[in-house]
């Protein structure tokens, strides 16, 4: 029986969340096309049925990842200020989850030797970031602290993390958040 288009929407949807809860974790390269369709509770077999390939897929998942991580920073920080925004993402919480948060600071590296969309789409990621910490987007001064203050961010994160469980993995944390604060 043939599904809806509102329900191959769903899947679709389905997919690339799961999708990009999985890059986050285990990483690109890890990520199976037949690991990530059971993730979403789907057999490998549906998936030329939404995508073209597994690019495509991790592009959009990666997109996903950002959009949500840009629109929870962007969020605490029109709601609680920038100090908030920036101790939200720079907290032993983010450092420690099983699924990380911000997919830059999961997948930049990795993301920096993609090619064509993949890579296409993390840059989408960063400039989004950007744009959720940035003040005032239009100006440019604004931009330029957004950037500093999103490269330092991602900096900290992934040193911390290769450090949990230390006492140098809380300092790295909580030096940058003292560093960044106005």
């Amino acid at each position: 029986m043939r599904k809806s288009n509102k329900e191959a929407a769903e899947t679709r949807r389905a997919i690339v969340a799961a999708a990009a809860d999985y890059i986050r974790r285990t990483g690109i390269a890890e990520a199976s096309l037949s690991d990530v369709m059971a993730a979403a509770g789907l057999t490998h077999g549906g998936f030329y049925k939404h995508f073209r390939n597994r690019e495509q897929l991790i592009a959009e998942a990666l997109v996903a990842a950002g959009n949500a991580s840009a629109d929870m920073l962007g969020k605490v920080r029109a709601e609680k200020g920038r100090n908030a925004a920036l101790d939200r993402y720079l907290s032993p919480e983010h450092r420690d989850a099983g699924t990380p948060t911000c997919p830059m600071a999961a997948l930049g590296s990795e993301a920096a030797r993609s090619s064509g969309k993949t890579r296409a789409a993390a840059v989408a990621v960063v400039e989004e970031m950007i744009d959720a910490l940035a003040e005032d987007r239009f100006s440019g001064e604004a931009r330029g602290e957004a950037m500093v203050d999103y490269a330092t961010m991602i900096g900290a994160m992934t040193l911390a993390r290769i450090a949990s469980g230390t006492p140098l993995s809380e300092e790295i944390l909580e030096r940058a958040r003292k560093r960044l604060r106005r």
